[in-house]
């Protein structure tokens, strides 16, 4: 079996070497990326160094021309998903199995406030109040609305990954004397204004309150012996922890039943202090599945692996939920407690 991973995140490191554990033996592992420095590249058996192209039509038309070059059995895609997802037939056509969702899902939640609409309609009480700025009047009168409701107003493009073009206002950071804030992705709304105004708008913006409570990041699959639910709770940037909390489960599996999707995804939760509120849902293996793996012992990409070419690896929660914690490393390690 021949297994592809393109342009991934330095963290399929990780992900590769979780998926060859549970791998037969003899399967190979191809990496690409235009950068050939990728920290992945050191697990992978074979390199390919692709061309620097946008995720569109050209872009599958390599995907699709390097399968068949490579005799690939199974495709792990990250860069150009939702592209790529469109041609789930024609990978399968000349024997590839592409592992991503139904085309229709991934352009949904590729789309942040498609996504906030969808689930407004089917888990109203999981979406936060937000509004969607096309023109630089409708960014300053979403920004005016939401204002009162709470604390700050954050933005981001509709389109977006890792958080690239998330930012906070926050009007603080300029205050006099304020010579240990750490501005960060924080600024005041003069300068947001200023930003916007130069801006085209071609991508929308979504707005929305900034929630200051615990971030949840659950890695899930669904699997023929039920759904895989992992929340991992993000605490500071040294640690997070893994707690097999009934409710925060039962929710994740609720969204899973709505997207119907076969292959591992990441559901981001944040809390406003009282409840949970639905961030995003990204329809692939996210760049901390490691940790969630490590701290529940379930190695969910090789269960991933194993599902596309139709075996079911067994697996188990741990006897003993609780609480359990895993340092935010490059290379993580299980701390005590």
């Amino acid at each position: 079996m021949r297994v592809w991973f393109n342009r991934w995140f330095s963290t399929a490191y990780h992900l590769i070497t979780l998926m060859r554990a549970g791998a037969p033996d003899g399967t190979v592992f191809v990496g690409s990326s235009p950068n050939p420095h990728m920290l992945y590249r050191l697990v992978c058996d074979e390199w390919e160094e692709e061309p620097a192209l946008p995720p569109g039509e050209e872009y599958a038309a390599f995907a699709l021309r390097f399968c068949r070059e490579h005799a690939i059995d199974v495709f792990f895609p990250r860069h150009a998903l939702t592209e790529l997802a469109r041609h789930r037939d024609a990978f399968r056509a000349q024997g590839t199995i592409l592992a991503t969702g139904a085309a229709e899902m991934m352009a949904l939640l590729d789309e942040k406030a498609a996504a906030y609409e969808f689930f407004a309609a089917r888990m109203p009480a999981l979406v936060p109040p937000y509004r969607v700025a096309h023109s630089y009047e409708e960014f300053v009168a979403a920004y005016e609305e939401l204002r009162p409701l709470c604390a700050r107003v954050c933005y981001k493009l509709t389109q977006d990954e890792g958080a690239r073009t998330f930012r906070v206002i926050d009007d603080r950071i300029a205050e006099a004397g304020a010579v240990w804030s750490k501005p960060g992705t924080k600024l005041t709304w003069e300068m947001a204004q200023k930003i916007m105004r130069g801006y085209d708008f071609s991508v929308p913006f979504l707005l929305m309150p900034y929630l200051d409570g615990r971030e949840i990041s659950a890695d899930c699959m669904e699997t023929a012996a039920g759904p895989i639910v992992i929340p991992r709770f993000k605490t500071d940037h040294r640690y997070s922890e893994v707690c097999f909390d009934a409710d925060i489960m039962a929710l994740c599996t609720e969204v899973m039943q709505h997207l119907q999707i076969d292959v591992p995804i990441n559901i981001q939760l944040r809390s406003d202090g009282t409840r949970y509120f639905l961030l995003e849902v990204n329809p692939r293996m996210s760049g901390g599945l490691q940790l969630s793996c490590l701290a529940s012992g379930i190695n969910v990409p090789a269960i991933a692996l194993s599902r596309l070419v139709g075996t079911e690896l067994p697996w188990a929660y741990p006897e003993h939920g609780g609480v359990r914690r895993v340092a935010n490393l490059e290379t993580p390690q299980l701390l005590e407690g």
